[in-house]
């Protein structure tokens, strides 16, 4: 037994049917988890302790992801590889724990994050210099928030790291920011590129991934 209950880490990748539940689904998710894993989880204390789990950067409904994280507390020394072990035994199909450590780093410390984007569309290969073109300048959007809509440019939070035909999909890998003030949903683009171009944009047409996290300098890895 520890004397101090010890934070642990857990980078854990989100696919399949399982990108189509929400943050609430996926905390129950989790939580239930826990209880069939054996792991000694730190739990609160008072009328209604459960185990105190904070996870990392919003994810949308229907984006899957292979770089998310979950902070939580152990009251015992266990190594990372027992605590993935014990948690890929009883997450279901689509959840899949990837690395367990102890952190050094804060949340907010995360400034940039990569995405895959896969569209559907007739003759691909005619839209790549169109696409890349339309996101070589401005990227104007209207922005949602709880203080209302604005119309920004998020160009300077923008990187298009490539855009290609694979399989017949045309193919975006976006390097986007993720911070709380600048955050950069990838359906922004999709719908900047569906308002300039004509691009199909509803949810059936395309498929986003999120593939890696990154520091404020958007070249280290978050971890």
């Amino acid at each position: 037994m520890l004397s101090q209950p010890q934070k642990i880490r857990v980078m854990f990748s989100k696919t399949g049917s399982l990108k189509f539940i929400s943050h609430l689904d996926l905390n129950r998710t989790v939580k239930s988890a826990f209880l069939r894993s054996r792991l000694p989880i730190w739990y609160t204390m008072g009328f209604n302790p459960h185990p105190k789990t904070v996870f990392s950067l919003p994810l949308s409904v229907g984006t899957a992801s292979l770089s998310e994280f979950m902070d939580f507390r152990v009251t015992e020394e266990i190594t990372g590889e027992q605590i993935c072990k014990r948690l890929n035994e009883v997450f279901p199909e689509g959840l899949r724990a990837l690395e367990a450590y102890t952190p050094t780093t804060k949340f907010h410390d995360i400034g940039w994050a990569d995405y895959e984007v896969r569209m559907e569309i007739a003759d691909p290969s005619d839209m790549v210099d169109p696409v890349k073109q339309a996101l070589s300048g401005e990227i104007v959007i209207d922005k949602t928030t709880k203080i209302g809509t604005r119309t920004i440019d998020i160009a300077p939070l923008t990187r298009v790291d490539d855009v290609f035909v694979e399989d017949g999909e045309l193919i975006l890998r976006l390097h986007l920011s993720a911070t709380t003030d600048n955050y950069v949903n990838p359906k922004y683009i999709i719908d900047f590129l569906t308002s300039k171009l004509g691009i199909p944009g509803e949810k059936d047409d395309y498929t986003v991934c999120r593939t890696a996290v990154y520091h404020a300098d958007g070249e280290t890895i978050f971890r």
